[in-house]
């Protein structure tokens, strides 16, 4: 049998060669590392702070923080780079918008303790692959909560202010004197936003005895903001304890808020701490958690969320970050009624239930 080579359609014809892929995902995922880094590096060098006053050139940069001035400049170029500084010739290196309202200690949205404390204790992540084949860190955040979770309740306060403000603009106190329930307070961002909106308001702000100074602080330098410091200290009733055991008053409460606790919860505590809260709502009452949900479906826009999940299952001894329907059906069970779900700010989710 002959085959006639020239026809295209001839069965010998090769077949056409795969299309390789180029590495650019498996790049990025290396860079993500370094340019965590390179950030920290900023941050701990006080680079980004010697510009808050205006543009330097590299030698006078680098004199300022100590490093000569070749390191220096390939530094700051990597920040360029990153979008977080721009450069000309002439004047030197400056801040950019981003770098200036979230990366300068002072600012009123300040992210610098967050860009160090999100991740974690950092020592935890190498150990990562030997944690989810154990099931739990070998040493874990709530082991120490002293040791952690006050940075972390003062870092997430900036985002966690605006977030809180955003939501409290869309509900409404059922009574005259509502009261507001906050199990795990933190620095008492949403507590301090209901004290504000609703001047007739009480609050329980319930938080880690080894934290609570940190919730007791913040309602005590609100003297320079919307709520005077005595009336809001007056209104407010802090209790150092575990939320799982606090005594919580019985179909009291006009707003239960589980602000960033559920994902450190094991399933089962989750679930426990959306019936507690439940129980203390009367009837018309809200629960307001605010989270990062696992998407039902991974993409891109996803990332940060299951990274996140990843971030509690490597520090602490919780099941990480829950799906949605999850939480409403926790909700269902201890008799809420599933409502709204906002994004007040990009990246932040809240959501809310009812009590018939």
């Amino acid at each position: 049998m002959s085959v006639d080579l020239s026809d295209p359609s001839s069965s010998t014809e090769a077949a056409a060669e795969p299309v390789v892929p180029g590495p650019a995902p498996v790049w990025e995922v290396i860079h993500g590392f370094t340019r965590y880094w390179a950030v920290v590096a900023a941050l701990d060098l006080g680079l980004l702070e010697q510009l808050a006053a205006g543009p330097r050139p590299a030698s006078v940069l680098a004199v300022a923080v100590g490093v000569d001035e070749h390191r220096t400049a390939l530094l700051a170029d990597t920040l360029v780079a990153l979008g977080l500084l721009t450069h000309e010739p002439a004047v030197g290196y400056r801040l950019s918008a981003v770098a200036a309202t979230y990366l300068l200690a002072g600012a009123p949205r300040t992210m610098v303790a967050l860009v160090r404390g999100a991740p974690g204790p950092h020592e935890r992540w190498p150990e990562l692959a030997r944690t989810l084949r154990r099931g739990a860190p070998a040493v874990r955040i709530e082991d120490d909560p002293g040791g952690f979770y006050p940075a972390l309740a003062s870092a997430t306060a900036p985002v966690q202010r605006q977030v809180a403000r955003a939501v409290v603009d869309t509900l409404s106190p059922i009574g005259p004197d509502p009261l507001v329930i906050d199990l795990g307070a933190g620095a008492a961002p949403w507590t301090l936003a209901f004290l504000t909106a609703w001047p007739r308001a009480r609050a329980l702000a319930v938080e880690l005895p080894e934290v609570v100074a940190v919730t007791e602080g913040a309602i005590a330098a609100v003297g320079d903001a919307a709520v005077d410091a005595v009336r809001a200290g007056a209104r407010v009733r802090v209790v150092a304890g575990d939320y799982h055991q606090v005594e919580l008053p019985d179909a009291a409460a006009d707003v239960v808020v589980l602000g960033h606790v559920l994902r450190a919860e094991s399933v089962a505590g989750a679930r426990r701490l959306v019936a507690r809260a439940a129980a203390a709502l009367r009837p018309g009452g809200t629960l307001v958690v605010a989270d990062y949900p696992r998407p039902e479906v991974p993409t891109a826009p996803s990332t940060p969320a299951l990274l996140m999940g990843l971030t509690m299952l490597a520090s602490t001894g919780g099941d990480g970050v829950f799906r949605v329907a999850d939480l409403h059906g926790w909700m269902r069970a201890a008799g809420l009624e599933p409502a709204a779900t906002l994004q007040p700010l990009p990246g932040q989710t809240v959501m809310t239930a009812r009590r018939p």
